[in-house]
C-alpha cells in the first residue's frame, strides 16, 4: 500500500486495520449486493422501474445484513453471506 500521509501523524498499522481493511470490507458489501441481490440488473424499460428494483434490493440487503447481525450473533452463520 502507498500512501502520501506522514508516518508520524498515521501509523501504518491504523492506516492499514481502519482505511485500508474497512475499504475492502466495504467493497465486498457492495459486491455482495450486485451479485447475490441482482442490485445490478437495470434493464427495464424505464428508470423508475430501475429505481424501484434496486429499492427492493437495497431493502431485502438491510433485511438480511440485521438478521445476520442480530439474530445470528454467536452461531456459525453470523458470517455468513447473503
Amino acid at each position: 500500500m502507498v500512501t502520501s500521509l506522514e508516518i508520524e501523524e498515521h501509523p501504518a498499522k491504523e492506516v492499514y486495520e481502519e482505511d485500508y481493511c474497512g475499504r475492502g470490507k466495504m467493497e465486498n458489501r457492495i459486491k455482495e449486493q450486485q451479485l447475490h441481490l441482482f442490485a445490478d440488473r437495470t434493464s427495464a424499460e424505464t428508470m423508475r422501474a430501475n429505481q424501484i428494483r434496486l429499492f427492493f434490493s437495497s431493502i431485502a440487503y438491510t433485511v438480511l445484513e440485521a438478521l445476520r447481525r442480530l439474530g445470528l450473533t454467536g452461531t456459525s452463520m453470523a458470517q455468513a453471506q447473503c
